[in-house]
């Protein structure tokens, strides 16, 4: 009976301590545009590598030109790449990062003459959507999202930049409300994966590696 019992203590012991290595662990899911070979989302996986708490990389539901009503669809029709569905990758992420195409925003403003007036509507619209998108993504995660904002082509042009402007601040207090971090990227006049990256990390090693 004795050996029984110190059986299962030490039973309880391994699974304990199974449960604590478990929880350092990290699936990470990276949802909306991937530009190029090497996305700022693979720079993050490495880095949760290199810190040995990489359980899964999850980037199948990304692809170039994804916009926020696109992300939207795919989690309502609950896509399945493999082994995963799409709402299932949600639930069970620990960290998602999420960076919408902004081309159809960067064609408007850059035509001849932009309607400015058209495109702040158009962005309004927009918001409409990212709240949208935001209520479905907190439905099935409960863990860390971080949205990248938009950088901006357009610092030689005042009334374009303002157009910037006012997108990040829009989706920056809608991320507030849904306790998604937001990442700056204003200050940036072109896609710089490895900057992205570095202020990504900055919230990881916060939130996630020194939390």
């Amino acid at each position: 009976m004795k050996k029984i019992v110190i059986l299962g203590f030490i039973l309880i012991a391994i699974f304990l301590i199974y449960l604590v290595n478990m929880d350092k662990n990290v699936y990470y899911l990276t949802l909306g545009d991937i530009n190029g070979k090497y996305d700022y989302s693979f720079y993050i996986k490495d880095y949760l590598k290199e810190n040995d708490v990489l359980e899964r990389y999850v980037y199948n539901f990304s692809s170039g030109n994804k916009r926020i009503t696109d992300i939207i669809n795919d989690i309502e029709e609950n896509v399945k790449f493999k082994d995963v569905t799409l709402k299932n990758a949600l639930v069970k992420a620990d960290l998602v990062t999420i960076n919408i195409d902004n081309s159809d925003v960067f064609e408007k403003l850059s035509v001849e003459s932009p309607i400015y007036g058209q495109i702040y509507n158009y962005i309004d619209d927009l918001c409409v959507d990212l709240e949208k998108l935001f209520k479905v993504l907190r439905k099935y995660c409960k863990e860390d999202i971080v949205f990248l904002g938009y950088y901006n082509p357009f610092f030689d042009n005042a009334d374009s930049s303002d157009v910037i402007d006012y997108i990040n601040k829009r989706y920056k207090e809608l991320c507030g409300e849904y306790n998604i971090s937001f990442t700056d990227l204003s200050d940036l006049k072109k896609y710089d994966s490895k900057v992205m990256f570095e202020r990504v990390k900055s919230i990881i090693n916060k939130k996630i590696l020194e939390g």
